[in-house]
């Protein structure tokens, strides 16, 4: 799950490059599918920007599929 979120924070940085941005995220481990087979995997709920420095929040209207 660390991975993921570094990779939510450098997603959210790729456009904000001159500030630093943490990006609020709430992950879920589903260790079962519907038929209820051993199948882990994340769900994941991502803010669209992130938080300053000053804890300000910055919206990011638009996240470019190239820096995912």
């Amino acid at each position: 799950m660390d991975a993921a979120i570094v990779a939510i924070n450098n997603t959210i940085l790729y456009r904000h490059r001159g500030g630093r941005l943490v990006a609020g995220a709430i992950v879920v481990l589903h260790p079962f599918a519907k038929i209820m087979g051993f199948n882990p995997h994340l769900h994941i709920l991502v803010t669209e920007g992130g938080f300053d420095k000053q804890d300000n929040f910055i919206h990011q209207k638009y996240i470019s599929f190239s820096a995912m």
